[in-house]
């Protein structure tokens, strides 16, 4: 919980520098989705430059045309009113509404905190996150949850005429460079850092290792891309992952690894397991996962596939 708090204010702190960047990310989703729907180009919308597929500002439709204040607030609003359904939804302790990125994600206005509520939602619909952030197939993956991820796919060839997807794809290698410039990930770009991440990964066993790849592989992710695996996590690596200094993402899901390769061989210490496994005082991963229509596999079993 200390941890969350100073994480927190870490993050919250640029934000009282500069008060601009409250609801910044709603307001350039916007202006993403004004830029579509007046045909004009929305890889050119910012700064910062919008450099995501164009399914991304579909949800931020409703708010074209309204003054960016009003935008700002909206989107705070709706990200709070998620965010608390969520959590109370997996039966956690409130101050997990102090986890950093999510409280990251808040400040900002961003869809991470939506593809998070559609992730622990009902299950069918959990596909629908697909078109918030394209990364969301891996949670799906993980779950098996086929009609799901076969909505999502559907949705998105739905917006296929729709949408400026020829541009998009003409325009990807810049970009490319602009999420490069942009962005700055614990393994973007380091070969060794990602044979690593790979590897502890998928000591983690299948499951658990799409849960958590996208803040540890995908490149040059953010630390709002830590929001969507909150089902997945154990306090060990939200503890790790709390702290926002750079390396701290892969070397989490490192000493998990090392700890459950470990615990395979000898017995841990009662709290460490419990670190490991779920968090004190928190119901049991069973009466979490069921809460969710997530598939239940015992602390006992971390690590099978």
């Amino acid at each position: 919980m200390v941890a969350f708090a100073l994480g927190s204010a870490w993050v919250i702190f640029p934000s009282l520098v500069y008060p601009g960047l409250i609801g910044s990310h709603a307001v350039l989703y916007t202006n993403a989705a004004l830029a579509m729907v007046q045909g004009s180009d929305p890889w050119t919308v910012g700064p910062p430059i919008f450099a995501g597929p164009p399914t991304m500002p579909l949800t931020f439709l409703p708010f074209v045309g309204a003054p960016d204040l009003i935008v700002r607030a909206s989107w705070i609003a709706i990200d709070i009113v998620i965010a608390v359904w969520a959590i109370r939804r997996l039966r956690l302790p409130a101050y997990w509404l102090a986890f950093p990125p999510l409280v990251q994600s808040i400040v900002l206005g961003h869809p991470e905190v939506l593809l998070f509520g559609l992730l622990v939602g009902p299950p069918l619909l959990s596909g629908l996150a697909i078109l918030v952030k394209p990364y969301a197939v891996f949670p799906l993956l993980a779950e098996r949850r086929w009609q799901a991820l076969a909505l999502g796919v559907a949705a998105v060839l739905v917006t296929i005429p729709l949408l400026p997807w020829p541009k998009f794809f003409v325009e990807f290698p810049e970009i490319v460079v602009t999420i490069v410039r942009q962005n700055n990930g614990d393994a973007a770009g380091d070969p060794i850092a990602i044979v690593i991440g790979v590897v502890a990964l998928l000591s983690l066993g299948l499951r658990r290792a799409l849960w958590l790849s996208v803040p540890v592989l995908w490149p040059f992710a953010q630390p709002n891309y830590k929001v969507m695996t909150v089902p997945a996590l154990t306090p060990m690596v939200a503890l790790a992952w709390a702290i926002p200094i750079p390396g701290f993402t892969e070397a989490g899901v490192v000493v998990l690894a090392a700890l459950v390769m470990v615990g395979r061989f000898r017995a841990l210490p009662a709290w460490l397991e419990r670190g490991i496994a779920e968090w004190p005082g928190a119901p049991t991963a069973l009466e979490r996962r069921v809460s969710v229509g997530l598939p239940f596999s015992p602390a006992a079993q971390v690590g099978a596939s």
